[in-house]
C-alpha cells in the first residue's frame, strides 16, 4: 500500500512542480530589432525641394561609406566596429535612397535615381581627396655651412 501511495504522490508532484516554475521559465530567442525606417515622418511633409536636399545628403553619406569600405577606415580614429558596422549603415542609406525616390516619383517631383547621384558622389569625395605630399628626397639638400676661419 505504501508503494502505491508513492506512486501516486510522485506522479501528481511532477505536474505540481511544472505547472509552478511555468511562469518563470521563458525562451529567450534571438530577437533582433526592427529594420530602421527608411522614410521619416518629416520626409513626408517636405516639398520637392526639401525631398531633394535630403536626397542629396544621404547619398553623400552612401558615397562616403563606400569610399571608407574600399580605402579602409580612417587611421588614427580608432574604429574597432567599423567593418562590422559599416555595411549595414550602407544597406540603410541605399534603402532611404530608394524610398525617397519613391516618394519623389508619389509626390511629382523631378526624381533622382540613387546609384548615379552615389556616383556622383564618390567622384566629388575621391578629387576633394589630396594626395600625400611628396617625400622630402625631393627637395635638394641645403649645401653644408661655410665656416670661416680668420686670424685677427
Amino acid at each position: 500500500m505504501k508503494r502505491r501511495a508513492i506512486r501516486w504522490r510522485n506522479l501528481w508532484l511532477v505536474p505540481a512542480i511544472a505547472g509552478s516554475l511555468a511562469g518563470c521559465v521563458t525562451y529567450a530567442g534571438p530577437v533582433e530589432p526592427p529594420p530602421p525606417y527608411a522614410i521619416l515622418p518629416v520626409d513626408e511633409s517636405m516639398n520637392c525641394n526639401g525631398i531633394a536636399a535630403s536626397f542629396r545628403y544621404a547619398a553623400r553619406r552612401a558615397a562616403r561609406l563606400e569610399y571608407w569600405l574600399a580605402v579602409g577606415p580612417l587611421s588614427g580614429y580608432g574604429y574597432e566596429r567599423y567593418p562590422l558596422d559599416a555595411p549595414k549603415q550602407l544597406i540603410d542609406e541605399r534603402r532611404r535612397l530608394d524610398a525617397l525616390s519613391d516618394l519623389q516619383r508619389t509626390k511629382g517631383c523631378t526624381v533622382f535615381e540613387p546609384g548615379p547621384a552615389v556616383v556622383e558622389e564618390r567622384m566629388k569625395l575621391e578629387s576633394s581627396v589630396r594626395p600625400p605630399p611628396p617625400p622630402e628626397a625631393a627637395v635638394p639638400p641645403m649645401p653644408p655651412p661655410v665656416v670661416l676661419n680668420s686670424k685677427g
